[in-house]
């Protein structure tokens, strides 16, 4: 029974981070199977302690997850659309927290994290394949009859560039400590891809992402470790890759416009956000009406309902600074965590493969305050399970690990 558990929620949780970019209806199906074996598992009497959730290292985790659920539960009873914040509740942060939650414990075992990262990398080769199929035959095996002169830039799987872009910015640093990770013909495979990779994000077009990917990966070179140079060369071939690519298509202007059309509808939606904040700063509107509310607020740009395009505003605007403070803890107990496994651990696979999945992980963050990242299915999914991942490989790691990689032999 025990190892049957085990097998379907490893096997969903490689199929996930497989399918992520290509299925919302897989990700609630296997979400589904994950829930309820993990719940098999705290009703079996024999397998009801197997949780890394009694750990005491993980207890801040938990009440900072629970007080966060209890502001957006608040937020709820004084919500001006009880109907739409309940579903917002249940079908969005509840599930995205459990996600979280379960995957934690699977992460923690040994071996998960690593095979993850294969899952991870196997999805990512079908993405760029996508996305080169698009750009070369006008449509792509997922997404059929697409459309390049429509927005100019590269959606691979996804209807829009900017969650193209989320995505490849995610995944960079966990491919380059894949790389690394490796020797010989193995390791220029996964340069290759890592390369393929970045090159898609350059098609995107998208100024966030590559303003996240430079905070992610400023987070690795912070660190002494052996593959530290190798992250400050792949930093500086970043830049010079997106530089060179807004001076190709001359949107290097558009970087210090503040007139672009980008930078005013931004401004736009932050003021409407600003004033939903100012009229119920406490306990915000109720969690997930922001776009119920955004026209009465409207102050310029496009007239149609909108998310804030800054999360933490659009948090606060929701549940309040209550909700939002509860949000920011929970973050920083996360960071914390996994700061202080890397400290713990020697230089080996486990701190290198940490440090790509923070690093990953912090750019999401940094990208989330112009844009919607955790307002969107397959960014949250993104976003919780890597999260999982790490949380569950920073609590389950022993300190006494091999002191290199087989890269650094």
């Amino acid at each position: 029974m025990r190892r049957s558990v085990a097998l379907i929620q490893e096997g969903s949780l490689y199929g996930l981070l497989f399918l992520l970019p290509f299925s919302k209806a897989a990700l609630e199906i296997l979400f589904g199977c994950l829930l309820v074996t993990w719940l098999v598992a705290r009703l079996d009497p024999a397998t009801r302690t197997d949780t890394m959730w009694l750990r005491p290292s993980l207890q801040p985790l938990l009440y900072a997850g629970a007080a966060f659920l209890a502001a957006c539960a608040l937020s709820v009873v004084v919500s001006t659309d009880v109907g739409l914040s309940v579903r917002g509740f249940t079908r969005k942060w509840l599930e995205y927290l459990m996600l979280f939650v379960i995957i934690t414990d699977v992460g923690s075992r040994p071996g998960v994290a690593q095979r993850s990262l294969s899952a991870l990398a196997l999805s990512a080769l079908f993405v760029v394949i996508e996305g080169i199929s698009q750009e070369r035959y006008g449509s792509g095996f997922f997404r059929g009859n697409y459309r390049l002169d429509f927005f100019q830039r590269m959606t691979g799987p996804y209807e829009n560039p900017i969650d193209l872009a989320t995505y490849l910015m995610v995944i960079i640093p966990p491919l380059i400590v894949y790389a690394l990770s490796r020797h010989g013909a193995a390791r220029w495979r996964r340069w290759t891809l890592t390369v393929a990779v970045l090159l898609c994000l350059a098609r995107t077009s998208s100024l966030g992402s590559w303003f996240g990917l430079g905070t992610g990966l400023l987070v690795i070179s912070r660190w002494r470790t052996a593959m530290r140079r190798y992250v400050l060369t792949v930093l500086a071939v970043a830049v010079v890759m997106a530089g060179g690519f807004l001076v190709g298509t001359g949107r290097l202007h558009y970087i210090f416009s503040l007139s672009a059309i980008g930078k005013l509808d931004r401004v736009a939606m932050w003021q409407a956000a600003i004033g939903m904040i100012a009229d119920r700063p406490i306990l915000g509107h109720g969690v997930n009406t922001f776009m119920a509310h955004y026209l009465h607020y409207w102050v310029g740009g496009e007239y149609h309902p909108r998310y804030a395009h800054n999360c933490y505003l659009q948090m606060w605007a929701e549940t309040g600074i209550v909700g939002l403070g509860m949000f920011l803890w929970l973050l920083r107990g996360l960071l914390n965590l996994w700061g202080r496994a890397i400290r713990r651990l020697s230089d080996g696979p486990h701190r290198y493969l940490l440090l790509g999945l923070m690093a990953g992980l912090v750019a999401f963050l940094a990208q989330a305050a112009i844009d919607t990242n955790f307002y969107a299915m397959r960014q949250a999914f993104l976003f919780w399970t890597l999260a999982g991942v790490a949380t569950g490989l920073a609590a389950g790691s022993s300190p006494h690990l091999p002191t290199a990689m087989p890269s650094d032999r």
